[in-house]
């Protein structure tokens, strides 16, 4: 997460380098692109790694910017046009920011991993969201910070830290009729409601201010399923607790909704 561009493989990369693939996105806010995953290069018998990256060096995707739903919204859009390149997998959309998020670059970027099979996990979490009960926890109004269309930013039942946040569908939907304009903008309220309530806390640097974390989950390859998003503030910014789930009894998941709700308010 250094400020100097020197060396940096993202930067200015040429024309014809065979790393690029032909997948590209302008939303105006600067060039994207889909590029091989290099550092190692992760394609084999277990899957493959692209990224999603900006040609931008800075500034990172958990800065607060007025171009920030709009930066978001071109990345997942890269991002989706990875995973489109192997329809019969699955594949996790994942961004990092921040050196406790695993991030090493200071290039807004992302990854889209294709395994092929899904984790036994993803399995039981999509039975899981197939159960009445289950949405209707999560969906609960008093767990709602805000909404657009048909998509739901929430406060998790049980979260990994006191700032995380889900994005929920409301209805089970594959990832062809995910809209990154509506994700990038319920992102971008998610991170408004982490530096107001994070405040001081900030650093006032050019490097990652807060370090995040985003996975977006896919429907199964057979079309069971929804997507579904984790929003999370990791160890930097949430010591202690990002390495098991936090049952918090004295700041419940009620108000932890609430408190972001008011600090979207106060943006």
């Amino acid at each position: 997460m250094t400020e100097d561009v020197d060396g940096c493989p993202f930067c200015d990369p040429a024309p014809d380098d065979d790393r690029l693939l032909p997948e590209a996105s302008d939303r105006g806010v600067g060039r994207w692109f889909g590029l091989h995953n290099i550092y190692p290069p992760l394609e084999g018998p277990t899957g493959r790694a692209d990224l999603a990256v900006a040609t931008d060096h800075s500034p990172t995707l958990s800065h607060l910017q007025p171009d920030l739903a709009t930066v978001w919204a071109t990345q997942l859009d890269v991002q989706l046009q990875l995973a489109a390149r192997a329809p019969d997998r699955w594949s996790l959309l994942t961004t990092a920011v921040g050196v406790s998020a695993g991030a090493s670059q200071h290039h807004p970027h992302g990854q889209v991993l294709t395994p092929l099979t899904p984790p036994p996990l993803t399995v039981e979490h999509q039975r899981r969201w197939a159960q009445h009960e289950t949405l209707a926890a999560v969906l609960a109004d008093a767990l709602l910070v805000a909404s657009v269309g048909d998509v739901h930013l929430v406060a998790p039942r049980v979260p990994l830290g006191p700032l995380d946040l889900w994005l929920v569908p409301g209805r089970p939907v594959g990832l062809d009729r995910l809209d990154p304009e509506v994700v990038g903008a319920l992102v971008a309220r998610w991170l408004v409601g982490v530096h107001r309530q994070l405040g001081a806390t900030v650093p006032a640097t050019s490097a990652a201010p807060v370090d995040i974390k985003f996975l977006l989950h896919p429907p199964l390859p057979d079309g069971t399923g929804r997507w579904w998003a984790e929003l999370q503030v990791t160890e930097r910014h949430a010591p202690g607790v990002a390495a098991a789930p936090l049952v918090d009894v004295v700041d419940p998941p009620e108000r932890h909704a609430e408190r972001f709700r008011s600090a979207g308010r106060s943006a």
